[in-house]
């Protein structure tokens, strides 16, 4: 029995130490199956790790080479540009040396034509300043031999008239001396007038523009209005003839410009107006003069006027107060209990009769208020008046002395310009001044022959 249990507990003791055996080897496997797979990813992972390293250096490498590439190009690119800018430059240079010899041709070129330029003017003026000195001369000797025409003739006549004197009629041979120094006279202004047209026929042809370039004569009335020169010395001096002036005069100012055309109108109407102007400022100051004692005397009346009407006035405010003050006590009385009925009605034709009395004095204190007001405006408005006339006064005397300066620098203009109105002909007799605008329209033309 005893056998049977140990054998049994052998039996259960060799299946435990089996199971256990199995348990062991079950969990052992499991183990090692477990690290083979962790061992296995493990591998994995690292073999795609490596995987991917090697791709990004891949990358890495062609990054570097396309970057080698990229500065390659640029360095290409670099001395290309270099290449270029140079060769630009070096064209730029050429151009601007091609361009340099250029603008030395040309600048060379137009200096020559500048030099011959001057030279053909310097000839022009050389030419112009011979022509205007012969025709000057001319003119010089046209107005000489018309000279001593006159003279002559009134030589001869001062011997006969002499002569004459020592006879027994020496009217009659003064008279036929006379109408000699006429016809002689007729007869130099004719010569005078032929041989004037003479020199001036020169003026109608092309060369005549040298008096006009040499400054000699103004081209603005060289022959305006009239067909040509000629017809404008001729014209003129027929006028002067009409008004008994000398025919010189008229072919002088033919030939060099009458008043208008000079200038020397405008000026004399300019020193004319002032002058007026100065007449008209003095009337004025005069007038201004003569009314300010007359204007003063009255404000003496009206400040004398005034005074009157305020002592009026004080006197009519005295008479106001003084009757107030008498109504005042009668109205005490008229209001005392002990005041009888009879006294009452007295009192009251007393006060009545004040009243009106009172009504005639404001009256009168408001009449003599009005003629102060208006004595005061008239005594305000003629001391104003008074100083506006003074200062009128004084503003008219600087006006003059300005207008008298501006005057004198007219005449000194107007004296200049009288000089420079025939330069290089001395004909010094008055002649630029002579108006000899007929029918007084501010022009000397053919209108003006009567």
């Amino acid at each position: 029995m005893k056998n049977k249990q140990n054998k049994s507990f052998l039996n259960k003791l060799t299946l435990f130490s089996l199971a256990l055996i199995f348990s062991y080897s079950l969990i052992n496997s499991v183990v090692v199956s477990n690290y083979t797979g962790i061992s296995e990813f493990g591998s994995i992972a690292h073999a795609k790790k490596s995987k991917d390293e090697k791709s990004a250096e891949k990358e890495a490498k062609a990054e570097s080479k396309a970057e080698a590439a990229a500065e390659k190009a640029a360095d290409k690119a670099g001395k290309a540009a270099e290449k270029a800018a140079d060769k630009a430059g070096k064209a730029a240079e050429k151009a601007a040396d091609k361009a340099g010899k250029a603008a030395e041709k040309v600048s060379d070129k137009a200096s020559k034509a500048d030099e011959k330029a001057t030279k053909d003017i310097s000839k022009a003026e050389k030419e112009d300043v011979k022509f205007t000195r012969k025709v000057d001369k001319g003119f010089d000797k046209t107005f000489e031999k018309y000279a001593i025409d006159i003279s002559k003739a009134q030589s001869k006549y001062q011997k006969s008239a002499a002569k004459a004197a020592a006879n027994k009629n020496p009217d009659k041979q003064i008279n036929k001396a006379e109408d000699k120094l006429s016809d002689r006279l007729v007869k130099a202004d004719e010569k005078f007038e032929q041989d004037i047209s003479k020199v001036s026929k020169t003026l109608d042809k092309n060369a005549s523009k040298s008096l006009v370039n040499s400054g000699w004569v103004n081209d603005n009335v060289y022959s305006k209005g009239f067909e040509n020169h000629g017809q404008r010395v001729r014209t003129y001096v027929e006028i002067a003839k009409q008004l008994g002036q000398p025919a010189y005069i008229g072919a002088l100012q033919a030939n060099f410009g009458n008043i208008f055309e000079t200038g020397i109108a405008d000026l004399q109407n300019q020193i004319e107006s002032l002058n007026n102007q100065i007449t008209l400022n003095n009337q004025t100051i005069q007038n201004n003069l003569t009314s300010v004692p007359t204007l003063e005397a009255q404000v003496t009346t009206l400040e004398a006027e005034l005074a009157g009407l305020n002592t009026q006035l004080s006197s009519y405010n005295a008479q106001e107060d003084s009757l107030n003050g008498q109504i005042a006590d009668l109205s005490v009385q008229l209001n005392d209990p002990a005041t009888t009925e009879e006294q009452s009605t007295s009192i009251q034709g007393q006060i009545d009769t004040l009243n009106a009395e009172i009504t005639t004095v404001e009256t009168n204190i408001t009449t003599a208020e009005t003629q102060i007001a208006s004595t005061s405006g008239e005594v305000n408005n003629t001391t104003t008046e008074i100083n506006t006339l003074e200062t009128q006064t004084s503003n008219l005397q600087a006006e003059i002395t300005s207008l008298e300066t501006t005057i004198s620098a007219s005449e000194v203009e107007l004296a200049s310009t009288i000089e420079e109105v025939k330069p290089g002909v001395g004909q010094d007799t008055g002649w630029e001044t002579v108006s000899l605008d007929v029918n007084g329209d501010g022009q000397i033309n053919t209108n003006d022959l009567q």
